[in-house]
């Protein structure tokens, strides 16, 4: 049996997007979206994976590293909503084997989403993903790195897309 522990370095630069570009969030409502996320997405791989045993961060651990990475925030709020997009793909077709708190914060998430549209309608008379935006650049910012459990969902995206 393989045994994995996911680095947290995505979900690290997520929580800093997220006081960024919500500036009236408060830090641990913050902290609780995001480890939400990565207890989420380990569900899921977990689920998906059943030959993989994976380690968790506990909650002060992982919201130690959070606070203590040098990992700078998003530069813009369409690659936080890039993020979210990711995130949501990722978790979104097995909701079903999430904990209602879980899906408390992915809710928070859709909703956060659809604000962030409708705040980017305004300043710039466009949607989010209209082609004269960064949009579809962002893309290959976002692809996770190995050590990530995003990149297996990702590889099944892109495979049931191609099929």
């Amino acid at each position: 049996m393989n045994i994995k522990k996911f680095t947290v370095s995505g979900f690290a630069r997520f929580y800093h997007s997220l006081l960024r570009f919500n500036r009236d969030m408060e830090a641990e409502y913050a902290l609780k979206i995001t480890y939400s996320l990565y207890t989420s997405v380990n569900d899921i791989y977990r689920h998906k994976h059943t030959d993989v045993c994976i380690t968790e961060y506990n909650e002060s651990d992982f919201y130690e590293i959070l606070i203590k990475t040098d990992k700078k925030p998003y530069k813009t709020i369409i690659q936080l909503y890039r993020a979210f997009e990711a995130a949501f793909y990722s978790i979104a077709p097995d909701m079903t084997i999430l904990k209602t708190c879980q899906i408390k914060y992915l809710l928070v998430l859709i909703n956060m989403m659809d604000d962030m549209e409708i705040r980017f309608r305004k300043a710039f008379g466009m949607k989010i993903n209209d082609e004269r935006t960064i949009y579809r650049m962002c893309a290959e910012s976002l692809i996770p790195r190995r050590d990530e459990p995003g990149l297996c969902f990702i590889q099944d995206l892109n495979e049931a897309n191609s099929a």
